[in-house]
C-alpha cells in the first residue's frame, strides 16, 4: 500500500464519526459534502500528522458547517433584501399608471373646491392636526370630512374605466 493510500485508508475511518459530527453541528443535507470536503482537504494537507487526523478533520469539517451557516444566512438576507426592492416596470405596467393617474385627477378635479384643498393639502404631506388649524377646525372633523368625500373617487376608481355609473 503506498503512501496515498494508506492515508486515504486512515482517513476514511472517520468518515462516519465526521458525517455524525457535521450532522450534530445542523450542516443537514450538506453534511455529506462537507465530509467530501473535509476528506479531501485533510488528505492533500502536506503536514498532516496521522496520529493526530481525527482532530485535524473534525476541526476542518466544523469550519467547513460554520461557512456552510455563514453562507445560508447571507443568502437569506440577500433573498430579503432582493424582495423588498422594487421591480421595474414595464412599458405596460408604466402606460397603465399614467393612466390610472390621469383617471384619479379627473375625479379629483369634479370634486368641491373645499375638498380639493384638503386634498392638496394632504397630498403635500400636511397632518390632519395641521389641516384642521388651516381650515378653524378639528383633526377628526376634517379627516371625517375628507374620509367621506374622497370615498366616491375610491369607488369610482376600483370600477372598470367603461362602467361610469
Amino acid at each position: 500500500m503506498n503512501v496515498t493510500e494508506q492515508r486515504w485508508h486512515v482517513l476514511m475511518a472517520h468518515r462516519p464519526r465526521l458525517l455524525a459530527l457535521a450532522s450534530r453541528m445542523g450542516a443537514g443535507a450538506e453534511a455529506e459534502d462537507v465530509v467530501q470536503d473535509a476528506l479531501l482537504r485533510t488528505a492533500t494537507f502536506a503536514g498532516l500528522v496521522e496520529e493526530r487526523a481525527w482532530p485535524f478533520l473534525a476541526t476542518v469539517a466544523a469550519r467547513l458547517v460554520v461557512d456552510h451557516h455563514r453562507r445560508t444566512a447571507r443568502d437569506q438576507v440577500l433573498r430579503h433584501h432582493a424582495a423588498l426592492m422594487p421591480r421595474p416596470h414595464g412599458f405596460e405596467d408604466v402606460v397603465a399608471d399614467w393612466d390610472e393617474a390621469r383617471r384619479a385627477a379627473t375625479l379629483i378635479a369634479r370634486l368641491d373646491p373645499e375638498i380639493r384643498h384638503l386634498v392638496r393639502l394632504r397630498m403635500e404631506g400636511a397632518t390632519w392636526v395641521q389641516i384642521g388649524v388651516v381650515r378653524g377646525e378639528s383633526a377628526a372633523a376634517v379627516e371625517m370630512r375628507y374620509r367621506r368625500a374622497t370615498a366616491s373617487v375610491r369607488r369610482a376608481m376600483n370600477r372598470p374605466a367603461g362602467n361610469r355609473r
